[in-house]
């Protein structure tokens, strides 16, 4: 650092990467804490010297400048103040006569964290904003569970017996992608010589235990349910922009997902064929390809799939989000970058915190292969003239959000869904009751056509059934799109406005009820 950055530091005030200290003739005790914080998060500079005057900083000086450095230096390496080495980088500046003494505090690698002080683990801090913080509990369970070497996917699961563990249609979904993108290997094998070999089986004794990866991948409902009490995956429509009050009922639309990662994928794959039926005759109904692969395909499916592949699943109080705003799609991953951030957009191989359930799904080239993701996804999504997409990796949150911007252009699914849900304008007032769970709210669509499925319904014989107050946005949000894909028809036809009016499934709307019924199978 140089004397104009250290000045125009002052001039932008303390944040999340420098803090200040008068320390004019001793190192003050709270700067240890401001230790503790940057080599758990970003690192960041310290700054003795420096005085706060309302809101602004000053020179001030450090009168004894070799005890302060030394006392500091010394108090920072000595036996149980701070329980890791830290990498610290110093530096002496003279301004106008007066000496300023700055330290550059490098961000701990994951397994030498939590950096705590005086051997008291509950003295961990984090940075947040301007201020050093406490951790909580939950903080540094998040940071314990990154540092071992034994990765959480690859731990056993013993709750369920082997024979209760697995789904079969989710395996049999895996390995007829896995067998098809894998020449060469044997179809017929039996499942559970198959899991062993791939390593998502392991032994103990004379049994054969799955892993939490495994269980996360294609666990049976009773399996996930006792591995992580929470769901795997959150999804909402949401009628309103980035930038935009949120409305008193915040979704339109939501799939909460509490089964296995292949369960969560093929709900976000029926959603979409919901809306968006007829291109799927040249669209692979698994991967969400083209044969010519468009890249607004490329990028959502990417984007999806990291979620689901690299969260932290150990992390019982968060769950990962995806929202559906009018501007753009938020992914939102409880667990930060596993390895170094700064290399996200280098190719190469990079630390991954699930690498069984990462490479399951490599094996049949359902996300880009390592250290090309995050760069294919910039690349291609500017190339058909959007934003770059944006990320925020927060090591105080552990938490990493992705958000890819202005879908305005009818080249991916995000758009062309988007559009189908709520038209050219933000609705009105929202399509959910504030009754309703999201249990509910999730299977409207589908609700309406089961209610076809038995007898003929006007539109207010199917709003009331629905409980869906507001009619234009019944109209614009779940009748429309329905009609528009010939899922429904009018039983007028030569007289749409007829006050007689009432709509009935097609044999198209029936045909995709039945394909439901035998995915959830």
């Amino acid at each position: 650092m140089k004397i104009a950055e250290l000045k125009e530091l002052l001039e932008a005030g303390e944040w999340n990467d420098v803090e200040f200290k008068e320390a004019r003739t001793a190192v003050p005790r709270s700067a240890f804490e401001t230790i503790s914080a940057f080599a758990n998060t970003h690192g960041g500079r310290l700054v003795f010297g420096i005085g706060q005057h309302g809101e602004e900083f000053k020179v001030i000086g450090v009168d004894k400048p070799d005890k302060v450095q030394g006392d500091f230096l010394s108090l920072l390496h000595a036996d149980q103040k701070v329980n890791h080495d830290v990498q610290v980088n110093e530096q002496r500046f003279h301004i106008d006569d007066k000496i300023v003494l700055a330290f550059h505090i490098a961000e701990n690698p994951r397994t030498r964290k939590p950096v705590y002080l005086d051997g008291d683990i509950r003295r961990t801090f984090l940075r947040k904003g301007s201020g050093d913080y406490r951790a909580q509990m939950q903080d540094i369970e998040r940071m314990l569970r990154d540092a071992t070497a034994d990765r959480w996917d690859s731990q056993p699961f013993e709750r369920v017996l082997l024979e209760e563990a697995f789904e079969p249609s989710s395996l049999r979904w895996f390995r007829d992608r896995f067998h098809s993108a894998n020449s060469g290997t044997d179809s017929e094998e039996p499942d559970e010589s198959f899991l062993y070999r791939w390593g998502y089986l392991i032994k103990d004794g004379k049994r054969r235990i799955p892993t939490h990866g495994a269980i996360m991948l294609f666990g049976s409902s009773l399996a996930v349910h006792q591995l992580i009490p929470r769901p795997t995956l959150d999804v909402q429509f949401l009628g309103y922009a980035t930038n935009e009050e949120m409305p008193r009922t915040r979704w339109i639309d939501r799939i909460v997902c509490e089964e296995n990662i292949i369960h969560a994928w093929e709900q976000l794959v029926a959603k979409y064929k919901f809306f968006m039926p007829k291109p799927f005759r040249d669209i692979d109904p698994v991967t969400l390809g083209r044969r010519d692969d468009p890249p607004g395909f490329r990028v959502f499916r990417e984007a999806a799939m990291n979620l689901l592949i690299h969260q932290d699943y150990g992390d019982h109080s968060r769950k990962a989000v995806i929202k559906f705003f009018r501007d753009g799609i938020q992914f939102w991953n409880p667990g930060d970058v596993f390895g170094d951030d700064s290399r996200l957009m280098e190719p190469g191989e990079k630390e991954v915190r699930n690498p069984g359930i990462t490479a399951a799904m490599r094996r049949i080239a359902m996300c880009e292969q390592a250290g090309t993701g995050m760069r294919m996804m910039r690349e291609e999504w500017q190339a058909v003239g959007h934003p770059a997409p944006t990320y925020k990796n927060d090591r105080a949150w552990k938490a990493f959000e992705l958000f890819i911007p202005e879908l305005d252009k009818e080249v991916d699914m995000a758009s062309d869904l988007m559009k189908a849900m709520f038209g050219a304008t933000r609705p009105e007032s929202p399509t959910q009751s504030p009754t309703q769970s999201p249990t509910q709210s999730a299977s409207q669509f589908e609700r309406l056509l089961i209610l076809l499925q038995e007898s003929e319904m006007s539109s207010g014989e199917l709003r009331e059934a629905l409980d869906i107050k507001h009619r234009p946005t019944f109209r614009q949000n779940y009748l429309h799109p329905a009609m528009k894909a010939g899922y429904i028809e009018y039983t007028i036809p030569e007289k749409p406005n007829s006050r007689l009016q009432k709509y009935r499934l097609t044999e198209k709307g029936r045909g995709f009820l039945s394909t439901n019924e035998r995915e959830g199978e």
